[in-house]
């Protein structure tokens, strides 16, 4: 029997590693290891599945947008898509069906038929410039996702993230940036800061965009029939976990501002957490705008003022997910002045980088601001945070 089962394992591995290169994921967490199958190797074997689908649903979570695929069709295939489904008006602007039933669960809005309510909103055309709560209505969840009807690779069933559709045509690979953004912004906002950015890296890098430049990008990557469709909740610890990881083994991270002044970077948590975590990872980050902005900082009162942080009182678009960080933050840190401080100083220091790369671009710069950087104390945030371990496992 021992024999006989040792057999079976080396046969389970052969079968396993077929699966995997056949994409079948649907076979693959169908698989299951039984002791009548497996006798005395029946640990090893219920193991080796184990390694297996996790390893499967490691790199899916590691996959990025390519940003060619963003700038040369995206905006198409979101028109495309948005063309097909019904939208109607309601307090937030254009809202698909899909959308709708979302906002009114995240939100907490008790309605006794939210379908009616639904329907007895007045039809309208498709928002020309979205923002991503209405692009993923389309194409992260709903009847008409990218991912609709394709198994996903981290659980087996029906309906998967958009980059887990996309890989099969190569518009998604393994990350090479984190993008740090907020769901808020328009479409043409996030496009016109990563193509200013694009410009200026792809000059200083050499590279281009068919070399491969792939974004961790979380309305992409999330599993959204799961996460804002189902309402799945995950637990915080796994949440922040999946986030650490992705942002550890990136490496680099771009902080996608809408706007120098009155923006809503510094408003959302999870950007206050994500540049946070950078900190205490020394993962280098970079800002990006849509525009240059000149004279938007014209002294450092502005550019303190504008770099301010209040993580008590920043909100998410899930506010379980609020919830979740800021409690997070308190039992490690007993209170939000060690976070706000740490983050108001990285956001200082990279908004003058941007301000010296746009002066050198042709820009102009206060003359204040030119004797700042990284290493001045003036009337900005502390240049170094109270000695503190890092985030650990539970980022």
């Amino acid at each position: 029997l021992a024999v006989f089962g040792r057999m079976r394992l080396h046969c389970l591995k052969r079968r396993l590693k077929k699966i995997i290169a056949a994409k079948d994921w649907e076979e693959l967490h169908a698989t299951q290891a039984t002791s009548l199958e497996y006798g005395l190797w029946n640990r090893r074997a219920s193991r080796e599945l184990s390694d297996r689908k996790h390893e499967v649903k490691s790199q899916s979570f590691q996959l990025g947008i390519s940003l060619q695929f963003v700038f040369e069709q995206l905006e198409d295939v979101y028109k495309e898509t948005a063309g097909k489904a019904e939208w109607r008006l309601d307090e937030w602007g254009p809202v698909t069906k899909s959308g709708y039933l979302v906002k009114v669960r995240n939100c907490g809005i008790q309605l006794d038929d939210p379908i009616g309510a639904w329907n007895a909103l007045q039809i309208c055309d498709y928002p020309e410039d979205p923002n991503f709560h209405q692009v993923a209505g389309v194409l992260a969840y709903g009847p008409w996702a990218l991912g609709k009807h394709m198994c996903c690779p981290r659980d087996g069933q029906p309906d998967c993230s958009i980059v887990d559709a996309l890989q099969a045509q190569s518009k998604s690979a393994k990350a090479t940036w984190f993008l740090s953004w907020v769901w808020g912004y328009k479409f043409s906002t996030v496009y016109k800061a990563l193509a200013r950015w694009w410009e200026r890296h792809r000059i200083v890098s050499g590279a281009g965009l068919e070399d491969g430049i792939y974004m961790w990008w979380c309305v992409f990557v999330n599993n959204q029939f799961r996460m804002l469709e189902a309402g799945q909740v995950e637990a915080p610890d796994d949440l922040f976990d999946v986030f650490g990881q992705q942002l550890q083994g990136i490496g680099k991270m771009l902080m996608c501002l809408d706007k120098m002044r009155g923006g809503q970077y510094t408003t959302r948590i999870w950007c206050i957490f994500e540049v946070f975590v950078a900190c205490q990872r020394s993962i280098p980050t970079t800002v990006i705008l849509p525009e240059l902005e000149v004279g938007a900082i014209a002294s450092l009162e502005e550019l303190t003022h504008e770099c301010r942080v209040d993580a008590e009182q920043a909100k998410a678009s899930v506010p379980a997910d609020a919830d979740a960080i800021k409690d997070h933050i308190k039992q490690k840190h007993q209170s939000f002045e060690y976070v706000n401080r740490t983050v108001e100083h990285a956001l200082w220091c990279e908004v003058i980088e941007f301000l010296e790369g746009s002066k050198k671009g042709g820009g102009g710069r206060p003359s204040q601001l030119k004797q700042l950087g990284p290493g001045s104390t003036s009337t900005g945030p502390p240049t170094t945070a109270p000695a503190e371990s890092t985030m650990s496992e539970s980022t």
